[in-house]
């Protein structure tokens, strides 16, 4: 069963093709540059280097957020276009769990946290045992300090852009036991896998359920009209 992850939500993004639990190749870029252009040729570039077909492809996977309003909307529209076209299912999965289960195998807490822009973060803490992934904390927006003085005291890990914009306030505002990865999150192989997992459950799926998980409106809604 061969599927493909797509990411978009964050600048970090991320396309892979997973056969079962083996991935078979990722294309990841942190560069500047919008996904737009970029999304789809990244897409064709790995089909070809994985001398895979597009036509073999049996299931989808995309973060729905939070993250960039346009990022956002390129990733879920361009997933839905294939799943509508190839007749395939297509499976969505928060951005901050993504985050947390690439994380999953460090043995500790997970605190994703995303920059949101105005000074504050996405974020959310999740903890892992053998059922699987807990939320610990509820996904939120807001300044990064409320968010850091909220969690339980115990090592945690944190990740994320967010995570690497705001590491003095984490070292600050937290104990000495606590890890910090600083790389960018590419998250397509955590989305194929995922989407695998979901066909093999028999998952409930539509294309309605994929909708972007914004947290907070959008800026454009959010600025008080004149």
């Amino acid at each position: 069963m061969i599927s493909l992850g797509v990411d978009t939500s964050t600048p970090a993004g991320s396309v892979a093709l997973a056969e079962d639990d083996r991935i078979l190749g990722e294309v990841n870029l942190a560069t500047g540059g919008h996904h737009q252009e970029r999304l789809l040729r990244a897409v064709d570039l790995l089909l070809d280097l994985a001398g895979v077909e597009i036509s073999r492809v049996e299931v989808l996977g995309v973060a729905l957020g939070p993250g960039t309003f346009t990022g956002l909307r390129i990733g879920i529209a361009t997933v839905k276009g294939l799943a509508l076209a190839r007749g395939i299912p297509a499976y969505g999965l928060s951005t901050l769990q993504a985050m947390a289960l690439l994380h999953r195998e460090m043995g500790l807490p997970v605190a994703p946290m995303i920059d949101a822009g105005r000074r504050e973060v996405y974020a959310a803490l999740y903890s892992f045992d053998q059922d699987g992934l807990h939320v610990v904390r509820e996904e939120r927006s807001g300044p990064p300090r409320e968010f850091l003085e909220a969690l339980p005291a115990g090592p945690v890990l944190f990740c994320g852009d967010g995570a690497r914009v705001y590491r003095d306030l984490v070292a600050g505002v937290r104990g000495p036991g606590d890890r910090l990865e600083a790389d960018s999150c590419f998250l397509g192989s955590t989305l194929a896998r995922w989407a695998v997992a979901g066909l093999r459950a028999k998952s409930p799926w539509t294309l309605g359920m994929l909708r972007p998980n914004y947290i907070r409106p959008p800026d454009a809604e959010a600025r008080p009209r004149i």
